[in-house]
């Protein structure tokens, strides 16, 4: 079947399905892990007595760094292996639908765990977030089927845009559980906010699971066959990466921005917490703003992506995030970081939306799950670090009365790596890139 043919076959419905995707897994990482859920699990999950994990005792912070990266570590492992596997056996949409329902369970299973239950807590968070990044190995594939080349920008900006007004919205249902302070004692029904977001993925993911479909039909044939079919293809893709030179550099360059990225939103309520003194509800009116400010800026960089190219596009933004390190790292006021932060929610849109249309573009269309695979591999590899990174070097730097200073010094360093990657990119040729892609290098 044509690439043509696939866009051709691809509506509105489809389209519109992607999109609210986007709106309702947004709901997890905004509420379940940034605005409540990191502070939740590190005061009241764990607690201040830590987390034991055989010899090790870990504080709260460094708990919630280490769950972080276990979860990305799992994706590492397995995201090129199913992403071959979804081309393999053209089962993207069931694949997904799977990863959907484990995020959600998982999600659910979290409103249970009593305060002081940090192993319990520990593990299904995990689970949640392991399953909810997988989730976008095979979500991402669908994006080329969809639209030709031209508009990946402009439909990955709409989805990520309209992810933000989800998020804007699960915000506005679960504030009305916002406990006063993250404490035991005031805690009272903020657990159920967990129901509230598992729910909210469920319903909204229901459009994407049934409206999505695969275009590349397989025969039937054993798992066993599928996975050794699998491995193959992701060997063969190795092997001849190394002749995608232009593939290897953005890979490269992702690997060093979406460490940082995903360091930053994954701390962002506790830093605020921790360093700022804010309180639940003052994260909560913080991250209300900050989708309103994301969404628009997420649907602006998809037109910005088909008009300037994804590489310029990426440039802009990196170098807005150098600016949001200097005014995170300077901040001693809640209102001069209330301006930092709407900086931030901008080009955090502009970025994700445009990586993902760039790929789309570089990647061999016919190995676009095994790529797309590639793409989740270095991001969530470089996301093992950096949450670690983060806590090792806030505990490293603590001065008695500073509790900011070592999340600022934290910041600093991983902060660094916009630069580092900013250089990386200027290597990129698109045009280059995106010739390989249509010659199908093997």
């Amino acid at each position: 079947m044509s690439e043509s043919s696939l866009h051709s076959e691809a509506g509105f419905r489809e389209r519109a399905a992607f999109c609210m995707f986007d709106f309702a897994n947004s709901a997890f990482p905004t509420v379940a892990l940034t605005a409540f859920g990191g502070s939740y699990f590190q005061s009241v999950l764990v607690g201040a007595r830590g987390l034991r994990l055989g010899p090790l005792t870990l504080g709260p912070t460094a708990a919630w760094g280490v769950c972080i990266s276990l979860a990305m570590a799992l994706v590492t492992l397995t995201s090129p292996i199913m992403g071959a596997f979804a081309d393999s056996s053209g089962r993207k949409h069931r694949l997904l639908s799977g990863y959907v329902g484990v995020c959600v369970a998982a999600c659910a299973a979290l409103a249970f765990v009593p305060p002081g239950a940090g192993l319990t807590a520990f593990v299904l968070y995990v689970v949640a977030n392991f399953a909810f990044e997988g989730a976008y190995v095979f979500y991402n594939a669908f994006l080329p089927e969809l639209v030709p080349p031209e508009r990946f920008g402009r439909l990955s900006g709409q989805a990520w845009a309209l992810g933000y007004v989800g998020g804007l919205l699960a915000l506005f249902a679960v504030k009305p559980l916002i406990p006063k302070d993250y404490s035991v004692a005031s805690a009272g029904h903020a657990s159920y906010i967990y129901l509230i977001v598992a729910a909210w993925y469920l319903l909204f993911s229901i459009p994407a699971l049934i409206w999505l479909k695969d275009r590349v039909v397989i025969d039937a044939q054993p798992l066993g066959a599928l996975a050794r079919r699998s491995f193959a293809m992701l060997a063969t893709t190795l092997r001849a990466l190394r002749r995608y030179r232009m593939v290897v550099i953005f890979l490269a360059a992702y690997f060093l921005y979406t460490d940082a990225l995903t360091t930053f939103y994954e701390f962002a309520g506790i830093f605020t917490k921790d360093v700022l003194a804010f309180s639940p509800s003052d994260n909560v009116t913080l991250f209300l703003i900050l989708n309103v400010v994301a969404a628009p800026g997420a649907w602006a960089s998809g037109y910005l992506v088909d008009k300037l190219g994804g590489k310029r596009s990426i440039l802009i933004t990196l170098l807005l995030w150098l600016v949001v390190v200097a005014g995170a790292a300077l901040t001693r006021s809640k209102e001069s970081f209330f301006g930092v932060a709407m900086l931030a929610a901008v080009v955090i849109g502009a970025t994700q939306a445009a990586s993902r249309a760039v790929m789309a573009r570089i990647a061999p269309r016919k190995r676009m799950g095994e790529f797309m695979g590639l793409l989740s591999l270095s991001g969530k590899a470089s996301s093992i670090l950096g949450p670690t990174l983060y806590g090792v070097v806030v505990d490293a730097n603590i001065v008695a009365g500073d509790p900011g200073h070592g999340h600022r010094v934290a910041i600093t360093v991983i902060g660094s790596f916009f630069l580092i990657a900013l250089v990386i990119l200027l290597q990129l040729d698109e045009r280059v890139a995106a010739a390989d892609a249509e010659r199908e290098i093997v």
